[in-house]
């Protein structure tokens, strides 16, 4: 009643069918009322009235809340915790980050499961175990097709459609070599990278039916998918992630990255990128994509003053020797992987185009003498000088 006497319009406005409009009455201490018996007989029919009003006025307190209620405390959501596991896989390390409002038991169960997922597709990628599908693959007698995994057959569907388009820079047929550059870097003194290798291969060596999900070998063949299995595990690792409900993740499988959406109050992930000694050229602030870097600054040995990088040509079947880190940007860790793989074997001339030409692609070259060059999509890096 306070309200309604210190403001009579809004107090009638608010409940017309409650009580008598208060317009022609005044209860403020100079009124003189024109006479006693009119204003006690006002005063009896308005008690009337608001006892007879009181029922629906209480209903009304009781539906829309009484205007000195409190109201209750509403509890903030859970903030959302950063959670980084690595495990060894793969001749390399996999880390997964990402951020959730799970425990950390509940987040080591995820990042498990990731883990476990890697060992899995393992068991179908390597060229080191001898029980692995690929392998298995290999020792198939040639000219019979031999029905493979999705997986499998997926990874080296897309290793064709690289290779074909990088005009065979891109080649998962160069296992022999690659096993032969091993041993070398090893150690062992027979095994050596040949100039002339006892037989040639190629990408074309390999047919695929995609409809009944067969791969004919048409002569004998070590196939090595280094250059892009890493890749599609990063990939997969992020989409079993997104499964789980995680939406702000970075999966890291050598130098393969996968990106979804950025850490809570930033931008963006941010990526360094370095030259062949190792030295930071730049940052990228990046989400939603996949980068991988290819280059010689880790996998390497050094014959006869000779340094001969992990990466085979497929022309002279020796290791890259040029010293040049290529950094691919693309929509996934697959085609990062391979594309920067194939541009790394190219010289920088011929692989500058053949970038600029493909599409959801974008790359960068960092040599170690002379200046990068990028495609014109290329991020800006930020801290190049």
């Amino acid at each position: 009643w306070n309200t309604m006497k210190d403001n009579p319009k809004t107090s009638s406005r608010k409940l017309p069918l409650l009580a008598p409009p208060l317009r022609s009455l005044d209860f403020s201490p100079s009124a003189e009322p024109k006479s006693p018996t009119l204003v006690l007989g006002l005063k009896s029919k308005l008690r009337r009235s608001l006892i007879k009003s009181l029922p629906a006025l209480l209903l009304l307190i009781s539906f829309f809340g009484s205007p000195t209620t409190l109201a209750d405390p509403v509890e903030k959501p859970a903030e959302p915790k950063r959670h980084t596991f690595a495990s060894p896989h793969l001749g390399t390390v996999v880390r997964v980050i990402f951020y959730s409002i799970a425990d950390e038991r509940s987040a080591k169960k995820k990042a498990d499961g990731c883990f476990e997922l890697v060992r899995k597709l393992d068991a179908v990628f390597s060229d080191y175990r001898e029980d692995s599908e690929l392998n298995v693959l290999c020792r198939n007698p040639i000219k019979e097709p031999h029905r493979v995994s999705k997986e499998l057959f997926e990874v080296i569907a897309y290793a064709q459609k690289v290779s074909e388009q990088s005009n065979g820079a891109f080649d998962i047929t160069l296992g022999k070599d690659t096993k032969r550059w091993r041993a070398k870097r090893d150690g062992a003194t027979e095994g050596e990278p040949s100039k002339k290798p006892a037989t040639t291969t190629s990408y074309r060596d390999l047919v695929l039916d995609p409809e009944k999900q067969t791969i004919t070998l048409l002569k004998p063949l070590q196939l090595d998918l280094g250059g892009i299995a890493k890749g599609y595990i990063a990939d997969r690792l992020m989409a079993k992630l997104k499964e789980e409900g995680i939406t702000r993740a970075a999966v890291t499988v050598g130098g393969e990255i996968v990106l979804s959406e950025a850490p809570i109050g930033k931008k963006g992930w941010r990526i360094g990128l370095s030259d062949p000694n190792k030295k930071i050229t730049g940052t990228l602030v990046l989400t939603h994509t996949a980068l991988s870097t290819s280059g010689d600054s880790y996998q390497f040995f050094e014959n006869d003053g000779e340094r001969q990088a992990h990466l085979i040509d497929p022309k002279s079947r020796k290791g890259k020797g040029n010293r040049l880190n290529v950094t691919v940007i693309a929509k996934t860790a697959m085609a990062a992987d391979a594309w920067a793989t194939a541009f790394r074997i190219l010289p920088t001339d011929q692989a500058l185009p053949l970038a600029v030409k493909q599409r959801d692609v974008e790359a960068f070259f960092n040599p170690l003498e002379g200046d990068p060059q990028k495609t014109k999509g290329f991020p800006a890096l930020e801290g190049a000088k």
